[in-house]
């Protein structure tokens, strides 16, 4: 496949090379900066950004190969040029409208945003693309055929309307739409013609992707995705543009009068680009390198910055006092007061949504580089204020809570996101989703099987996926609320019904199947294999998503007790799947002993960090364990020997081969939270090494030679653990040292050398990750030796 992948690669245009920090200019001011310098003029929907500069750059054309064209490569009727007249004098009006209708989304008025975007999507490009996002919205909600039909009608219908109002140079004609504009060409343009080319962009992509969703074949999937590639161009012509404008604004230049640079434009270019970047970010090397033969890039420190500089979130206030001592709440009150209006930018609230989703939400999940917790919570809080009633930010708000188990009010706040509205029943199933899980967290077996009745009956996101979650606390109901009889057994023949509907339920994207739904369905023919009988599905569900870290101390030890117990009664077990449920149990039981140790590690360092601690600093790094004993603490003894007691069944392991690969990711997160980070390395280097190599041979039977379970998400999170530990090697805490930086140009060149473009930690060595934790080893000479 992968070969298959190169030889497409090498028949697509090559664009210029992709952007880095190296590219960006950080002594000039913020994206924010240089398009809020004053609002722009709401008395006259004539004057726009830009449009003073406009005729001198027009005039000053010195060929006909630079003159500009509009509407694009085609015989302009007067009715034509009437609409692109009509269009461009109502340009930021409607861009306007459509800030105001996603502020309505945001709160949850859902009826007052549908009335705001629907009375001109036939005419207006902003109208049209906000109509055919929320269609969009809609249609992945419910993952509806009929649904994702409509979106793409919609996608369509706007980026046609969108390239009535593209601009086109006949050089650029000549030379082929897919090289893109050069910065003099959208310097050129008028404000109309530049939107047109980002608003083209976006919906393009957007169709692209929901036509993957709908065809659910390879082959049109890799059509798309050929076709999708054309909008990347676009984003890289305007990104250039774009950082062109803002080093000129560091010289003093007026970027929105001579660049016709504005909020709305920047933060549509900035949330594309760090889209692309960010998940690009997220690909192992060895894939990373063929998407790179065509252009692309995954910059996470760019991605970051982008989102960052359009929020404005390292600016310091215009009317800031030195000599005043600010409080948190009162920065955040300033922010609320100074970028709220109708000209903030469209996309704005969508970068910010990465920064959340990031910090609050993935960076949980897995060990991550460029993690900034801190700026999530702000960025969060921030929202809150602005959207009070919003269900996108109560839910996170909820995420949040649950992350740091507190689980009580997160379950306030979910259903605070769940009763914001009932038009669309579909967006209340996020947090429904959410509820569902903390149940199964709390054994709270009915409420747990309610809500995943529910998600079965009314949501079609992965029916597999329901059909499961609700058989399996069905199932916990029937053995745990039920004594033996005739209600128990009833019980337990519905779930042997639903269990056998999983492997039909199946869904497939691009032409592949969903990793969880073909995890879920071996567990469900598993079921049926051993005899209606199932070793801690709630816990090991819990693992597979990502949740059983939301797991209290309290419940940690209840489930430790009761996975302690079950290995007893296994060790007289004569079952053939026997050493596939001491494998189970022993992952189990090392991953639980090891968030207990982070939950006594965080009280610790809370302890460490009050004012009312003014022990030395020797004592301070005894209380947190950073000496020789921390390595032999009761919990890390009982995490090594689980582990080890995986790797000396797993040969014997008939189904569960999965539980190998994880046991050696599990290892590698005790290492690195012993610091000793060139072990971790090549525990994670060596499962990537198995994908990469299609070498699979652990466990019995032809199965062990072919991928496991989980395969695409495991590899997703050795990568992010590599992207950690090369950042921690290379500099330190990345984000301790960003936040006591005092110019912000170094703080992003302390990020500028580690930024995803060759992958993560390909040029560490072991030397210089096992030095890391000794006191003496200098960081700037590992940064000098191990720059990525």
């Amino acid at each position: 496949m992968l070969h298959n992948i190169n030889k497409i690669a090498t028949t697509l245009p090559k664009w210029d090379q992709a952007k880095t920090m190296d590219d960006v200019e950080l002594t000039a001011p913020s994206l924010y900066a240089i398009t809020h310098p004053h609002s722009i003029d709401t008395n006259s929907s004539s004057t726009t950004p830009g449009s003073s500069s406009q005729g001198d750059d027009e005039g000053n054309s010195n060929s006909m190969a630079d003159l500009v064209i509009s509407p694009p490569i085609a015989h302009s009727t007067k009715k034509q040029g009437d609409n692109v007249k009509q269009a461009q004098d109502s340009l930021y009006n409607d861009i306007r409208d459509a800030r105001l209708a996603i502020d309505l989304f945001l709160n949850s008025q859902i009826n007052e945003c549908l009335d705001i975007v629907i009375r001109k999507r036939q005419s207006s490009m902003y109208h049209s693309m906000s109509y055919a996002c929320l269609l969009a919205g809609t249609a992945i909600l419910t993952y509806q055929r009929e649904d994702i039909g409509k979106a793409i009608v919609a996608m369509k219908e706007t980026y046609q309307l969108a390239d009535k109002f593209r601009c086109r140079t006949w050089k650029q004609h000549l030379r082929g739409i897919s090289k893109g504009h050069t910065i003099q060409e959208i310097k050129n343009m008028t404000p109309l013609q530049r939107h047109a080319e980002l608003v083209y962009a976006e919906t393009y992509l957007m169709k692209a992707g929901l036509q993957i969703l709908y065809d659910q074949s390879l082959v049109l999937a890799i059509r798309e995705a050929i076709k999708a590639y054309s909008a990347h161009g676009i984003y890289k012509s305007l990104e250039a543009y774009m950082l062109h404008a803002q080093a000129q604004a560091g010289k003093g230049v007026d970027a929105m009068a001579d660049y016709g640079l504005d909020g709305h434009l920047v933060s549509g270019i900035a949330f594309g680009m760090a889209g692309f970047n960010l998940a690009l970010s997220a690909v192992p090397d060895f894939i990373l390198r063929l998407v790179e033969l065509v252009g692309f890039q995954g910059d996470r420190t760019l991605a970051f910055w982008y989102c960052r500089s359009v929020g404005g979130w390292d600016d310091k206030p215009n009317n800031s006092n030195t000599n005043t001592v600010k409080t948190e709440h009162d920065d955040l009150q300033q922010q609320h007061e100074r970028r709220q209006g109708p000209d903030e930018g469209l996309r704005r609230q969508f970068c910010d949504m990465i920064l959340m989703g990031y910090n609050i939400v993935l960076s949980k999940m897995t060990h991550l580089s460029h993690v900034d917790q801190a700026l999530g919570e702000r960025v969060l809080e921030y929202h809150l204020q602005h959207y009070p009633n919003g269900m996108i930010f109560l839910a996170l708000k909820g995420r949040q809570l649950a992350t740091q188990r507190q689980l009580e009010d997160a379950k306030i706040y979910y259903q605070r996101s769940m009763d914001a509205q009932d038009v669309w029943p579909q967006l209340q199933d996020v947090a429904r989703w959410e509820l569902g899980t903390l149940a199964l967290v709390e054994q709270d077996w009915r409420s747990a099987h309610e809500m995943f009745r529910i998600l079965l009956k009314q949501n079609h996101w992965s029916k597999a996926v329901y059909h499961y979650l609700y058989a399996t606390s069905l199932y916990m109901v029937a053995l745990d609320l039920h004594p033996p009889g005739s209600k128990r057994n009833a019980l337990l023949e519905n779930v042997a019904q639903s269990m056998k509907k999983v492997t039909k339920s199946k869904q497939k994207i691009a032409g592949r199947s969903i990793f969880i739904e073909k995890f879920f369905a071996r567990k469900s023919r598993k079921y049926d294999l051993q005899g209606n009988r199932l070793l801690f599905p709630d816990l090991e569900i819990l693992l597979s998503i990502g949740a059983l870290e939301l797991m209290p101390a309290p419940l940690i030890q209840k489930n430790l007790n009761r996975i302690n117990s079950t290995l007893k009664r296994l060790e007289t077990s004569q079952s053939l799947y026997v050493h596939d449920d001491i494998c189970l149990s022993h992952l189990l039981r090392a991953t639980l002993y090891r968030f207990l140790l982070e939950i006594e590690e965080q009280q610790q360092q809370d302890t460490v960090s009050s004012p009312q601690t003014t022990a030395s600093s020797a004592s301070r790094q005894k209380l947190l364990g950073h000496d020789e004993l921390r390595r032999t603490h009761p919990f890390k003894m009982m995490h090594r020997q689980s582990i080890q007691t995986v790797m000396e069944h797993a040969q014997k392991v008939q189904l569960d081969h999965w539980i190998y690969y994880f046991s050696v990711y599990e290892r590698a997160q005790l290492l690195i939270m012993d610091e000793m980070y060139a072990e971790a390395k090549r525990e994670l280097d060596s499962i990537l090494k198995c994908t990469e190599k299609n070498d699979f041979n652990v466990g019995a039977g032809t199965r062990a030679k072919s991928k496991y379970s989980m395969e695409n998400a495991l590899i997703l999170k050795c990568h992010s653990c590599l992207g950690y530990i090369a950042e921690v090697a290379t500099k330190g805490s990345i984000v301790g040292q960003l936040a006591s930086s005092a110019s912000l140009s170094h703080r992003y060149r302390l990020h500028q050398q580690h930024h995803h473009r060759a992958g993560p930690s390909g040029g560490l060595d072991d030397h210089c990750l096992s030095s890391l934790g000794s006191p003496s080893a200098p960081l700037s000479q590992l940064a000098r030796k191990n720059s990525l």
